[in-house]
Order: structure tokens, then sequence, then C-alpha cells
């Protein structure tokens, strides 16, 4: 009985020593340096975070940066700005920018100020052909609207109006991104699944807390990456 018992695993051991090791995974090949730069409002700021280094654009850098060793971020994003703004302040910046892409992350401001859709599609549309023609080789990743209604700070008839804003606009930017052959990263989404939204949320109740800003950071890496490509 010892002796089968032997023979067995002497027959199991011989099996093992026979099959290949596993080959060692191979990582991925460090691709060139790349310049990103960052147009929009707080929420491209970084606003809400603890450090700057976590709101949801610098994460989403800090993941490029691992897969193109060198490159670097140039946040143009001012807070406050509604897409007009981006449009007449931070868009003229790229004039010299040589970027490789373009993050654009406006339209939660014209919600919040209520700005009538159709201007504010107007507005946005004529931000991303500006951005094209003044960068025509760079990759353009339009961010969507979060849904602003999940604040707190909205509630009845404002919040009703607020949340309708936000569908409304993110299904204009969508739509830009897609005419004008822009990536686009689905923010908007992203908000709704979430039951209890006051972890997502900074103590004023409005920007996106660490959690929140690393929520809207794991949308946006593999679309810009893929933009990168």
């Amino acid at each position: 009985m010892r002796r089968s018992a032997l023979l067995a695993s002497l027959a199991v051991l011989a099996a093992c020593a026979r099959r290949p090791a596993a080959a060692p995974q191979a990582r991925p090949t460090p691709g060139r340096p790349v310049r990103i730069v960052a147009l929009g409002d707080s929420l491209a700021f970084g606003t809400g975070a603890s450090a700057p280094r976590k709101g949801f654009v610098f994460q989403a850098f800090l993941l490029v940066l691992e897969r193109h060793p060198g490159s670097r971020i140039d946040n143009y994003a001012i807070p406050g700005s509604v897409a007009a703004d981006v449009l007449r302040v931070q868009v003229p910046r790229l004039a010299h920018a040589r970027a490789d892409a373009i993050v654009v992350c406006a339209g939660g401001n014209d919600v919040v100020h209520r700005n009538p859709p159709a201007a504010f599609a107007a507005t946005y549309a004529r931000l991303v052909a500006r951005v094209r023609a003044l960068q025509p080789r760079a990759a353009i990743v339009c961010c969507g609207i979060p849904d602003v209604g999940l604040s707190p700070l909205f509630t009845g008839a404002d919040h009703d109006e607020v949340a309708g804003l936000s569908r409304t606009d993110d299904a204009a930017v969508r739509a830009i991104a897609l005419r004008n052959g822009a990536a686009f990263a689905d923010l908007y989404a992203v908000t709704r699944p979430h039951g209890s939204i006051i972890r997502y949320l900074s103590d004023d109740r409005f920007h996106p807390s660490d959690a929140g800003h690393a929520a809207l950071a794991a949308v946006l890496v593999p679309v810009l990456l893929r933009a990168l490509r």
C-alpha cells in the first residue's frame, strides 16, 4: 500500500517536471511621452479632493504616466467656468500647446446656472470645433456631465429642474463628441448607480470627495488611454 502511494506520488512529480513552466508575463512596452491638456471647471480642477493629485483628471494622468513615462499634464481648468468661459479664456491657450490629448470637462455650471440647453449645446459645439482647429492632431476627450441633481443641495422643484438639465446637456455633449470624432467619457452614467451618494461628495455636498473623484477617474482612464493609441 505504501509502495503504491509512493509510486503514485512519483508519477505526479514526473508529470509536473515534464510540464513547461509558465512564461513570465511580459510588461507592456512603455509608450512615448505625451502631453495632456485639461480644460474645464471646478470638476476638472479637482475641487473637493483632499489634495490636487486626487482630482479625477490628475488621477487619470498618473495612470497614463505609468504607460507613457516622461509625460506631462497642463490643467487650464478654472473653477466656476461655464462652457462660454472655457471657450473664451481657456481654449485660446491651446494655440501653442502641442498637445497629444485634450480633456474637456465643462457643463456642470451651465446646469447650475440654468443656462438654456440650446444655448449650451451651441456654445459647446463651438468650443469643440475650436479645440479641433487649434490642435488638429490631438485626441479630444469630452467628459459627460454628472447628474448634478444628486447633490442634496437641490430639493423639490429645483432638484427636478437640475436633474433634467443634467440629462439634456449630457446628451448634447455626447452627440457633439460623436459628430466631431472626439472620445466620450460617460461621467453621467457613473454617478447614477451609487445608492448612498454622500460618501462620493465632499463637505460642501456638491463637489466630489476623494471617493467621488476616484469613481470618475475609473471612467476617464480607459477612454483616455484608447484615445492616445
